[in-house]
């Protein structure tokens, strides 16, 4: 799939790492953006041999733009979240053709455990620390099954705190010197539904967190470690996720997951040395350069509705 990419930012990095490492799956034929020693003119971007639009802008370049490619009647890859749109704004977009790059379903956790789902009956309860706003919204509105549905009741807690930072975008840190954080508590309720959303300003960049799910259903619960339910006899069993990984010291190049001796999740690329971050981007990317049923823009424009309550 040839691809124009729009932005130069940090998540932009993606999509390079991915047509370097899958040249199969995507090649890049330009970057617009309004940087010096990129192409800054539209027009002129689009004449470029392309199948689609990927779009990883600012949040002030990002809705004219998108207007403008709808428009123009392109196809588009919205890495860009819609969470700083108002409704009004993304009603104009609602029926855009294309995907939103919410890569999380798509990825080795998630993904596994998404997949795990049939073991655990009917599903009433999600509790989430380790994401936040619309990618929050996106695991637990597929895990809940909640379509277009939004809380009927929603209680919350913030609690600011200090604690060492160990990390950043750019890597570990030393660990010598205090941040500023707070943790966000939101409580969902739909219907007979639960949301439990836990989730710290510095998560994503602290080795003091990790990933914490917790799912109940009528016949067990999942969480990140793996399943426990009962067996057709009734009795009690648990079945740990095991990623089978080419390089466990970065945690790179994952190939499958396990959970006792069923496959849960594949790597469609594997080998490739990606983050589990690209690996899940690279999954939404084949899907649609298939026209597959993947995460169209309506998805993503409904996680950040819900997720703007996080």
């Amino acid at each position: 799939m040839k691809a124009i990419l729009a932005g130069t930012g940090w998540r932009a990095g993606f999509y390079h790492r991915i047509a370097e490492k899958i040249p199969e799956l995507l090649t890049i034929t330009g970057v617009y953006s309004h940087r010096e020693g990129y192409i800054q003119n539209l027009e002129e971007a689009l004449r470029a041999e392309h199948d689609c639009v990927i779009v990883s802008t600012s949040k002030e370049q990002f809705l004219p733009l998108m207007k403008e490619l709808k428009e123009r009647g392109e196809r588009v890859f919205s890495e860009t979240t819609f969470l700083n749109l108002t409704e009004d704004e993304q009603d104009v977009l609602i029926g855009m053709d294309g995907y939103a790059a919410e890569q999380y379903p798509y990825t080795p956790l998630y993904g596994s455990i998404i997949s795990s789902l049939h073991w655990i009956g009917l599903v009433s309860q999600i509790r989430l620390s380790g994401l936040h706003n619309h990618h929050a919204a996106a695991i637990a509105r597929k895990v809940l099954s909640l379509g277009v549905a939004m809380p009927d009741e929603i209680s919350s807690a913030d609690f600011p705190y200090r604690i060492l930072k160990t990390a950043s975008r750019d890597g570990l840190c030393n660990g010598t010197e205090m941040e500023e954080c707070t943790r966000k508590l939101r409580i969902l309720r739909f219907g007979g539904k639960l949301f439990i959303n836990d989730f710290s300003s510095n998560q994503y960049h602290s080795v003091f967190y990790g990933k914490e799910i917790e799912i109940r259903g009528e016949r067990g619960v999942i969480t990140e470690k793996g399943i426990i339910t009962v067996n057709d006899d009734g009795k009690h069993i648990e079945l740990p996720f095991v990623f089978h990984r080419d390089d466990y010291h970065d945690f790179r190049g994952i190939d499958y997951v396990t959970a006792g001796e069923h496959m849960v999740w594949k790597n469609r690329f594997p080998g490739r040395g990606l983050t589990d971050d690209e690996v899940g981007i690279a999954e939404l990317l084949y899907l649609f350069s298939e026209h597959s049923e993947g995460y169209p823009i309506r998805e993503g424009i409904l996680d950040a509705r819900l997720g703007k309550m996080l």
